[in-house]
């Protein structure tokens, strides 16, 4: 009996193969398996690692038949505190996902499957952002960045790059960039509408236009509608 119950193990395993590539754009690496017959196609455990010797895990899900499935679950860069957790079928999220501040305490959760946010709490830190009504209709409910603000923060934080001339000119300030959230959570109509130039504007257009675009949209008594937002991105030098 042992030997019957390992039979599929083995097979798994000569059908698909260990990879290991940089994460881009970060320090680290990513491990995964891929199927021998097509490379292409992730099966397995997934692994992300932080840092330059790429030794602090920050990433770990599965995927089957290249779909994200089953459960993921995400760290800070110092690999302890809790970012997000949540389950994936098919490729989609589903269900409940808890969302975490970068000092691990939850601060939303959001049911994907129902497209209901469950908890929101107030975070310690603020993205800063303002919010309007898009057009004549005025909303009730302002729109929520699905993972928390701390999510929008690290990754405008993570992001960014000081522009050599500003930094060289030690330029320092706020460029906010505006964008239209449609009704459907969509972000788009991206433009600086505060700059302070010497490369700043450019380099905060593209980080917030790298922003995936998980709104709840604004509401009116229950309904979506469309609003604008405009956040800001820092730059000081320490």
């Amino acid at each position: 009996m042992p030997l019957l119950l390992a039979a599929p193990l083995v097979t798994q395993a000569q059908d698909t193969e260990q990879v290991s590539v940089p994460r881009q754009g970060v320090p680290g690496r990513e491990e995964y398996s891929v199927l021998k017959t097509d490379s292409n196609i992730r099966q397995g455990a997934y692994r992300s690692y932080a840092g330059r010797k790429g030794t602090t895990l920050v990433t770990e899900g599965f995927y089957v038949a290249g779909q994200p499935d089953s459960t993921w679950t995400a760290y800070a860069d110092n690999g302890k505190n809790l970012l997000w957790k949540g389950r994936y079928h098919q490729g989609q999220k589903a269900g409940v996902w808890n969302y975490y501040s970068a000092e691990g305490k939850l601060v939303q959760q959001y049911d994907h499957s129902s497209g209901k946010l469950v908890l929101s709490t107030p975070t310690a830190y603020s993205m800063r952002a303002t919010f309007w009504p898009s057009g004549a209709e005025a909303y009730t409910t302002p729109p929520v960045y699905i993972g928390g603000e701390s999510v929008v923060l690290m990754h405008i934080g993570r992001s960014v790059r000081y522009p050599a001339e500003a930094l060289r000119s030690q330029i320092m300030g706020d460029v906010r960039v505006a964008f239209t959230i449609d009704k459907d959570g969509n972000a788009s109509n991206y433009r600086v509408v505060q700059g302070l130039g010497y490369g700043c504007d450019e380099e905060a257009l593209r980080v917030v236009k790298l922003l995936p675009s998980n709104w709840i949209p604004a509401s009116a008594n229950g309904k979506p509608v469309a609003a604008e937002c405009q956040l800001p991105v820092s730059y000081r030098i320490l």
